[in-house]
């Protein structure tokens, strides 16, 4: 048991000097009281459920980088070059994420621009000496990159297979030239271009730009947004109802069908790409939130540690219908209701703590620990009559929580 989790508990209890606080903390189901109301289970996979709120934090999804290159080495950017370029481009992807402009489509929509909560961070392989996520390998067969024609390679996999690292748990860039002959063709543009594949991606036509890193960033974020299970958002099949079919068109031009007003979203193509809407996110952060998922496990488990600087604080009547992976304490304030009915996490160490006159329902939910540890339960607090309440209905299960916690009392005069 931390100490800043010790000092966090006795701060609750000893919020009140003059009238007795009682604490009663809750283990397991058997210790809850079943609500007499029928509540109706839910399934916990509506994208509207995940789309991000006040209480998500920001997820950090793990990159690294391979410059292939031929024998000679004269390509591609050398490493050193190469790491300052795309340490620009991703950090420049970062930021128009965190901007997320208003959706263009449709003429005077009223859609949110949320902030994403998600970033890319550049990794090593274990904390290795030396390695700081940047690859250069030399390979006169796997170098190159061809978008078109009978020798196409942008679907192939063979790159990825030899090089890629880790690629379980971070998402591999692959930075490939165009095949020299390719360049040489007048019909074969060296256009900037790229090609998710599985947890990898692969961009060409760099080097071409290698004086404005940034006019790839929403590339990278584009080939990033179907890795995390986007669609195209010009087609009717994107599985979002915020993202109205329409016409692919990279800029506004004088003639139909791109006489009008052009979409921004992340997942089109054109000239901006820096918009992406509710649902968007809601599938994103789903994928996220399922466990094992291929999405998840790119993540940095932020969820295994508790956060002490703040607390989810629920005041009005709240409703979780989508599991979620949590790195702060829950405090029920007196004025609350919080009722969860899919999966959550909690970090190690972590609470749930309901005021008097707080209520928290458990519909069917799983709390538990994600990473190999125990967290400390739920806390019902007792003031006079009035008294934190907790109900279970459509067989909630409550697990890896301390059996005891030393050092806290759960009774304070």
């Amino acid at each position: 048991m931390t100490r800043s989790c010790i000092i966090f508990l006795m701060l609750v209890l000893l919020c009140s000097c003059t009238r007795k606080i009682e604490v009663f903390r809750v283990s397991s189901t058997e210790q809850i009281k079943r609500s007499s109301d029928i509540e109706e289970s839910v399934r916990c996979t509506s994208v509207e459920a995940y789309i991000p709120d006040s209480n998500f934090y920001t997820q950090h999804i793990r990159v690294n980088v391979h410059f292939m290159d031929d024998e000679k080495g004269d390509k591609n950017f050398s490493l050193k070059e190469g790491r300052t370029f795309m340490k620009y481009l991703i950090n420049n992807a970062n930021e128009r994420l965190w901007k997320n402009k208003k959706m263009n489509l449709p003429e005077g929509n009223n859609t949110q621009n949320l902030h994403p909560r998600y970033q890319y961070k550049v990794v090593g392989v274990n904390d290795k000496e030396g390695d700081d996520g940047f690859y250069k390998h030399h390979d006169n067969e796997l170098y190159y990159f061809i978008g078109k024609g009978r020798y196409r390679n942008n679907y192939h996999k063979d790159v990825i297979r030899k090089y890629s690292i880790a690629s379980d748990s971070v998402l591999n860039i692959f930075v490939l030239p165009h095949h020299p002959d390719s360049v040489k063709s007048k019909t074969y543009k060296t256009t900037a271009t790229g090609m998710a594949l599985g947890t990898s991606l692969k961009m060409s036509g760099l080097l071409v730009r290698k004086d404005k890193p940034w006019e790839c960033a929403t590339l990278l974020n584009h080939e990033v947004g179907h890795i995390l299970g986007l669609g195209h958002a010009w087609l009717k099949n994107d599985g979002c109802d915020d993202t109205p079919v329409h016409a692919n068109c990279w800029q506004q031009t004088d003639s139909k069908p791109c006489d009008g007003v052009i979409s921004n979203n992340m997942m089109d193509y054109n000239n901006s790409q820096m918009a992406i809407t509710p649902c968007q996110l809601g599938i994103v952060h789903k994928g996220f939130a399922r466990l094992n998922s291929k999405t998840r496990n790119l993540l940095i488990p932020q969820w295994c540690t508790l956060d002490t600087t703040k607390n989810i604080e629920i005041y009005g009547d709240e409703s979780w219908n989508g599991a979620r992976d949590l790195k702060h304490n829950i405090i029920v304030k007196s004025t609350g209701t919080l009722k969860i009915s899919c999966r959550v996490s909690f970090p190690a160490n972590g609470s749930i703590i309901v005021e008097p006159g707080g209520e928290l329902i458990l519909n069917g939910a799983r709390l538990h620990n994600d990473c190999g540890d125990h967290w400390n339960g739920i806390f019902l607090q007792k003031k006079g009559k009035q008294e934190g309440l907790v109900l279970s209905t459509n067989n909630t299960t409550i697990e890896n929580v301390f059996p005891e916690i030393e050092g806290i009392k759960l009774t304070h005069h």
